[in-house]
């Protein structure tokens, strides 16, 4: 599923395609602990928020996103 490829989005084909590319990064990163739809979502908004502030490295992206999520999920645990 592409989710930054649609016609709420201004990305062009090779901006959505590079976000695209960060995200699956990241979700195979996560593979192996159980990923939900929302922390796919989460992933995602971090993924742009990381090429709105000018990063273009899909790895670096994919790791932005990872950590985000990873420190949601220890921030839940300890409620």
């Amino acid at each position: 599923m592409m989710r930054f490829k649609n016609n709420k989005n201004n990305y062009s084909d090779a901006d959505a395609e590079l976000m695209q590319r960060s995200l699956d990064s990241a979700i195979r990163q996560l593979d192996d602990q159980d990923i939900s739809d929302d922390e796919i979502n989460t992933l995602a908004r971090f993924v742009r928020a990381a090429f709105i502030i000018g990063n273009r490295d899909v790895e670096s992206m994919a790791r932005f996103a990872v950590k985000a999520v990873l420190i949601r999920r220890k921030s839940r645990a300890k409620r």
